[in-house]
C-alpha cells in the first residue's frame, strides 16, 4: 500500500531528537509501517517549510513548484498585506493550498493519506477531495477549541466561526477517524457530530516492552527488604490538563506522612517555571527531581527502578496517554485520574488504583496505600507488565490501524 504520513499544522517535531512522546509516536508508526512492507513517504510543515523524508532520518525541504514561484506568490503578497492592514480573520488559505500542492507533488500516487490532525490545517483535505485520495485522519484531541482556551488563545466570534466550518470540513472529507483515547473518540463524535462507527480508538503502544527485560523491572526483583525511598515518577508534558501542579499539592500531603518517598519528573512544557517556583516555594528539592526531556532509552532507565508510576489529568476529557503504557511496560503500579469507565487501559484493584480528576486529597491517598503496602505494588506491576506484553507494543497498534486502511479500501 502507498501511504502518506501527513502533518500540515502542530505535529511533533519528528526531527528533533531526544524525540518527544507524542514525537516518538509518530516515529514508531511510521517506522512499523514501514517494516511491514507499506511505501510510506512523510509529509510535514515545520515553522513554515514544508519537509519530507522516506526514513524519518533524512530530512528535506519541498519546494513546491506551483506556489513558492511566479504569480502565485504575488498574489499571496497582496492578499497577506490587505489582511494584516486590515485585520481580517486567519483562515490560512495560503499554507494550505501550498500544503495541497506538495500532497499533489510529493504524494501523488499514494492511495492513503493519514492525517495527524492540526487545527486549521486543511490540505491534506483538499487535495484528498481533488484526487479522490483516501484521508485517515488521526486525533490525539477531541476538542482543538477547549485546548486552545486551555491555552489562553481562545477563538471566538467570526474567526471561531470560520475555524469551524474549515475543520467540519476535514472531518466531512475524512472516509475514517482513528483516536489514540475513548475520551478523545466520545468527544470528537460529540463536538463533530461525526458517526460513530466510523471513529474507532487504537491505544498507543510502547517500546519499553522491548527495551526492558523483566529482570530489570522492581516489581520483579526479590523482595529482599528495603532502605531506599519509594520512588514515584510523572513522564509527559507540563501543561495545565496534565496535573503536575495538582500532583505536587499531593506530595506535599504525602511527605508530612511518609518521609521515605522521592518523586522524578520527566517531561517538559509551559508550566516548568510555575513547577520549579513551587518546588522552591515548598521546599520539596529533597523530595523532587526534575530531569528535563529524556530519550527513550534514559526514560526506561528511570522507570526500571521506580516504584509507583502516576497519571494525574485534571480539567480534560482523556484519561489515556502514552505514559500509562509506559508505565504497565515498566511494571509500575499506577495511581491515575479517571471516570466513567476511563482510562479503559488500567483497571482499578488490578493495575492501579483510578482517583478522581483534580482531587489532591485523593491524589494523596492513592499514593500514600501503595506507598504502604510493597506486595500490593508488586502485584499491581506484575499485572501491569504482563498486559502490556499481551496488547501494548507498537506491532499491536500498527496492525490495528492497518485493518482500518484495509477497510477504507474494501469500502471504496
Amino acid at each position: 500500500m502507498k501511504i502518506g504520513y501527513v502533518m500540515q499544522e502542530g505535529g511533533p517535531d519528528v526531527r528533533s531528537i531526544p524525540r518527544t512522546g507524542p514525537a516518538n509516536h509518530v516515529f514508531k508508526i511510521f517506522e512499523e509501517l514501514k517494516r511491514r512492507g507499506h511505501d510510506i513517504r512523510f509529509l510535514a510543515r515545520y515553522n513554515g517549510v514544508i519537509w519530507k523524508s522516506d526514513d524519518l532520518v533524512t530530512f528535506h525541504p519541498v519546494v513546491v513548484k506551483r506556489c513558492d514561484t511566479g504569480p502565485f506568490r504575488v498574489v499571496e503578497r497582496f492578499v497577506r498585506g490587505v489582511q494584516s492592514r486590515l485585520s481580517l480573520p486567519y483562515w490560512n488559505f495560503f499554507e494550505s493550498l501550498r500544503f495541497a500542492e506538495a500532497c499533489r507533488q510529493e504524494l501523488g500516487d499514494c492511495e492513503i493519506l493519514y492525517e495527524r490532525m492540526g487545527w486549521m490545517g486543511y490540505g491534506a483535505s483538499l487535495w484528498a477531495r481533488w484526487s479522490g485520495t483516501h484521508l485517515i485522519i488521526e486525533v490525539n484531541n477531541g476538542d482543538f477549541v477547549t485546548e486552545l482556551k486551555m491555552l489562553k488563545v481562545p477563538l471566538s466570534g467570526f474567526q471561531r466561526w470560520l475555524s469551524l466550518r474549515l475543520m467540519g470540513g476535514v472531518v466531512r472529507r475524512s472516509r475514517f477517524v482513528i483516536a489514540t483515547g475513548d475520551g478523545h473518540r466520545e468527544r470528537f463524535i460529540v463536538f463533530w457530530k461525526a458517526e460513530e462507527n466510523k471513529v474507532v480508538t487504537i491505544e498507543n503502544g510502547t517500546d519499553l516492552v522491548g527495551l526492558l527485560d523483566r529482570r530489570d523491572l522492581v516489581a520483579f526483583k526479590p523482595n529482599e527488604g528495603r532502605s531506599r525511598p519509594v520512588t514515584i515518577v510523572f513522564v509527559g508534558a507540563f501543561e495545565p490538563w496534565h496535573g503536575v501542579l495538582k500532583l505536587l499539592t499531593a506530595i506535599k500531603q504525602v511527605t508530612a506522612v511518609q518521609s521515605n518517598v522521592s518523586l522524578v519528573l520527566i517531561g517538559s512544557g509551559t508550566l516548568a517555571s510555575e513547577i520549579r517556583r513551587f518546588i522552591d516555594e515548598h521546599r520539596l528539592h529533597d523530595v523532587v527531581k526534575m530531569t528535563g526531556q529524556l530519550g527513550i532509552d534514559d526514560v526506561a532507565r528511570q522507570l526500571a527502578s521506580a516504584d509507583i508510576g502516576v497519571a494525574p489529568y485534571c480539567g480534560w476529557m482523556e484519561f489515556s496517554g502514552l505514559k500509562l503504557f509506559d508505565y504497565k511496560a515498566a511494571g509500575l503500579a499506577i495511581v491515575a485520574s479517571g471516570q466513567n469507565g476511563q482510562p479503559r487501559t488500567l483497571t482499578h484493584g488490578r493495575t492501579a488504583l483510578i482517583v478522581p480528576p483534580c482531587d489532591e486529597s485523593a491524589l494523596a491517598h492513592g499514593l500514600l496505600a501503595l506507598i504502604g503496602d510493597e506486595e500490593m505494588r508488586r502485584t499491581m506491576g506484575r499485572n501491569a507488565r504482563d498486559e502490556a506484553e499481551q496488547r501494548h507494543t507498537w506491532q499491536h497498534t500498527v496492525q490495528e490501524i492497518e485493518q482500518v486502511f484495509g477497510t477504507v479500501m474494501n469500502q471504496h
